[in-house]
Order: structure tokens, then sequence, then C-alpha cells
């Protein structure tokens, strides 16, 4: 027969209430400090990225409207039946703005003669738009060989015409106004082309987004009044007469572009002064942002010489105009 054991209490064993809830305080203590540590590297990568891309986007942005007012007024010479060369004569300038333009086109007057036109509603922050010209070039079978571009990268031809030849020229027209994103970005306007690469003159314009992101874009121009090629004032375009236009040599480019990321401090960016002291007595020489202000924004200037203007002067007076 198995004899019971007599019964002998023992220890509980475990963890009490107050040692659990330590460690429950340390576990949360330890979750929190490593979502801190991951929202704060999510904040440096976004800031990171930002910068990377707002750099990236104003250097193209930049690039892209340098190079076309360089290229304005590029002219080769005359293909007159006569063969005596010389640059083309065109009536209507080579380069226009208008302040505060949305929608931005190009129509003909009563003069027949192609002018940049505003479209209907209100232009984006203010921001305006500017029409290049510009002749292209053609090599041996009538296809452009490059030299000149408009601005959506595209070779512009060089005329086929004597008659058309103002017509014929390369045209982009820059503006801001909605992207794809529905966000503010730097657009273009150009005339298509055929197969040839001849572009279609009795078209609608095409319109491409260049770079997202784009929210001012003001232009000023320098005139000069004493025919030295040095500029002697800079205006906006609203204050520019016909006369002024065949007379600028230099243009200043403002741009202020955003990011896409919501990663800039909750202050916001403030204002940004566009041309600095050149803008005091300028209209829209100042930008403040009103919308998104946590996204972190820069501004890019550049000035540009018009070289083919200066060699225009330099030889005939008359000649482009």
């Amino acid at each position: 027969m198995r004899r019971a054991l007599p019964f002998r209490p023992h220890r509980a064993a475990g963890y009490t209430l107050v040692e659990l809830m330590v460690t429950l305080v340390l576990t949360l203590l330890l979750l929190a400090a490593g979502f801190s540590f991951y929202m704060m590297s999510r904040s440096s990568y976004a800031t990171i990225d930002d910068n990377a891309n707002l750099q990236e986007r104003g250097n193209f942005a930049m690039s892209v409207v340098t190079r076309l007012l360089r290229q304005t007024a590029f002219t080769p010479p005359s293909k007159d039946e006569q063969g005596s060369g010389g640059l083309m004569v065109v009536q209507d300038p080579m380069l226009s703005g208008l302040d505060r333009c949305a929608a931005p086109t190009v129509a003909p007057d009563a003069n027949e003669l192609e002018q940049l036109t505003c479209g209907q509603g209100a232009a984006i922050n203010n921001s305006d738009a500017v029409m290049i010209r510009f002749f292209g070039n053609s090599d041996d079978t009538n296809k452009p060989d490059g030299s000149t571009i408009d601005c959506s990268g595209q070779a512009v031809a060089g005329y086929t015409d004597q008659g058309q030849a103002a017509r014929q020229r390369g045209l982009a027209v820059l503006y801001v106004g909605a992207g794809a994103s529905g966000k503010p970005a730097l657009k273009c306007r150009y005339r298509p082309r055929d197969a040839a690469g001849q572009e279609l003159l009795d078209d609608p314009l095409a319109d491409e987004e260049l770079v997202p992101g784009v929210e001012s874009f003001q232009l000023l121009y320098g005139v000069t009044v004493n025919g030295d090629m040095v500029p002697d004032k800079y205006v906006a375009a609203a204050a520019m007469n016909a006369t002024d236009w065949k007379n600028v040599v230099t243009v200043k480019v403002a741009m202020v572009i955003r990011a896409d990321n919501a990663s800039a401090d909750a202050a916001g960016p403030g204002s940004f002064s566009l041309f600095g002291t050149l803008g005091a007595n300028v209209a829209d020489a100042t930008f403040q942002p009103a919308q998104d202000l946590k996204s972190a924004r820069k501004l890019f200037t550049a000035t540009v010489q018009l070289h083919n203007y200066l060699s225009c002067f330099e030889g005939d007076p008359a000649c482009y105009f």
C-alpha cells in the first residue's frame, strides 16, 4: 500500500503586479524611443530627398530657360534669290513678355504679326510669361541639324520659304500652369512638327510640362537706352514699350520651386525677395507662399545676356526688326 506524503506548502513563483507594470513601462519606453528614432530618420531622409529634388529641379529649369534666352534672335544669313546673304529682316520682336499671364498663346494682330496674348483666368502666383523667337538651321536634306531647339527639346528647322520666314522661326513660350499633379509647374508651348521636322504653322500650339513645383516665375528685362549694350534699366514687361523690346540686352530670371513632401519647418518658409534691391519698386518682386507651407522651397536666379541682339546691333540696326 502506497503511503501518502505529507503536504508541504511551497512559496509562490512568478512576477508580482508591480514587476509586471515596471516591465510594461520599460517596454513602452523602448518602443517610444525606437519609434522616435524611426520618425527622425524618416524626416531626415525626406529632407535630404527634398533638397536633392529641389536642386535638380532648379538646375534643370534654369538650364532650359537660360538656353532658350541665349537663342533669342538667332538669325542665319538670308536665303534670298539673289544669294546676297545678309541677315534676315523680321518686323515683330524676337522677345516678348507679359506680366501676370495665365494660359498664354500666340496669335496674329491686326498687322498679321504674331503676338503673345494671355488666356482666361488669373496667373498662378502672378507669374509672368515670355515668348522667345529664333531661327533654326537645317542640313543639306532640309532636316533640322540640332543647333537650336525649342522648349520641348526638339530641333528647329531652318525656314524654307522667304516669304514665310518670320512665321517659320522657332517659338517657345514659357509660363507657370497647373501640372499633372494639379500643383504649379513650369510649362512651355511650342509648335508641333510634321514628319520632316518642320513646324506646323496653322496647328494649335502644343503644351508640355517641363518642371514640377515651380510656383513663381518672374522676369526683369535689362534695356539699353544709349546703344552701349549695357543695361541702363531693369523693368517688368508691363513697363516696356515697343522700342524697349528691341533694346533688351539682358534678362533676369527668378523662380521659386517647392518640394513634394511636407518636411520643412512648421513655421513656414517666409517670403522670398526675387530680385533683391533691384526689385524694390517692381510689382511681384516678392513671393509669399500661401499653400503647403510645410513644403521646402528654394529661390533660383540667373542673369542672361542676349548675345544675338548684340551682333544684330553691331551690324545692321534694321536687322531682325
